[in-house]
């Protein structure tokens, strides 16, 4: 009887809790090698794209329904997965990916607004099939990308987001051609009728240095929820507190500034919206473990010994 129950119980967290994986910057490349996939089907609150450079499987994705959509992939497949679609590898061989997380609000920042409104409408798409010129490129950046990676140096962030943004550039250019070709119209949606609380992830990335907008009061006002309802609201899809998300979103964007300039602690507190800098070493120490400028001083001198 007890085994009944919490086999019942199992199966209703998973029917009912998926688990989801947030991103705490607008952009991430991860290389990744696997003889057994570590996740299990789960969903992202961003944009992912996946890259295999060796191995086979198959890789699905569920759709409304309980439909599941499967596809056989090999070295050189290409998946884009969207926001809060249901998905999971299975490896059949050992296998190497390069995963490019991204949310829209990069695409507009760093490529345009026609591009993002193509990733927009890309829910329909799994797997991307690209031509052979582009296909060709493609692999090149990706294993411009994945060399890079594995000797990370001064100008490293910076060569890897011109390689990943090209290849943004020629999935995006794909789908439309795709589209073209199957006598379909790529239908261009405003930011109002996307999912709301994807919308809200995206709000809350684009004003992660504006505190105040980001209050439960502000947040309400956007989204016509109750500020005493809105933090239920974004835990129950995304499965952290609202304030934990923008506190982690906050912290990461610091950190790439520590990386990747020269401005001081000071001039970071002040750039992200913190009320002093002492405050930011507090919350960066607290998540880090030591402070950013000890945290500054240790990756750049890892980066000169390489």
């Amino acid at each position: 009887m007890r085994c009944n129950l919490l086999y019942l119980c199992y199966k209703i967290l998973y029917y009912f809790v998926m688990w989801k994986e947030n991103l705490y910057q607008p952009v991430e490349v991860l290389i990744r090698n696997h003889e057994i996939f570590p996740i299990a089907e789960h969903q992202h609150s961003f944009f992912e794209m996946v890259y295999v450079r060796e191995g086979t499987g198959r890789f699905y994705v569920k759709e409304s329904g309980c439909k599941v959509e499967e596809v056989i992939y090999h070295a050189h497949s290409l998946f884009l997965i969207p926001p809060e679609t249901t998905h999971c590898f299975t490896i059949d061989t050992h296998s190497e990916y390069v995963f490019i997380r991204f949310v829209l609000h990069y695409v507009e920042d760093y490529i345009g607004k026609y591009l993002a409104e193509i990733f927009r409408d890309s829910s329909r798409q799994a797997e991307i099939s690209l031509n052979k010129s582009d296909e060709n490129m493609a692999s090149q950046l990706f294993d411009f990308i994945r060399k890079e990676e594995d000797n990370r140096q001064m100008g490293t962030n910076y060569l890897q987001q011109q390689w990943l943004n090209s290849i943004l550039v020629l999935v995006a250019r794909n789908i439309v051609h795709e589209a073209k070709d199957e006598c379909l119209s790529v239908k261009y949606l405003t930011i109002n009728e996307t999912n709301p609380a994807v919308y809200m992830l995206q709000y809350i990335q684009q004003h992660i240095h504006q505190p105040e907008l980001l209050r439960a009061e502000s947040l309400s006002k956007i989204f016509h929820l109750s500020p005493d309802y809105i933090g239920i609201y974004f835990k129950r899809y995304y499965q952290e507190t609202l304030q934990q998300y923008i506190g982690r979103n906050r912290l990461k964007m610091v950190e790439n500034l520590l990386l990747n300039s020269s401005m001081t602690v000071k001039e970071i507190a002040y750039k992200m919206g913190y009320t002093d800098s002492c405050y930011l070493v507090k919350s960066f120490q607290k998540v880090y473990g030591i402070s950013p400028l000890k945290y500054r001083q240790e990756h750049s001198q890892s980066n000169n010994l390489k």
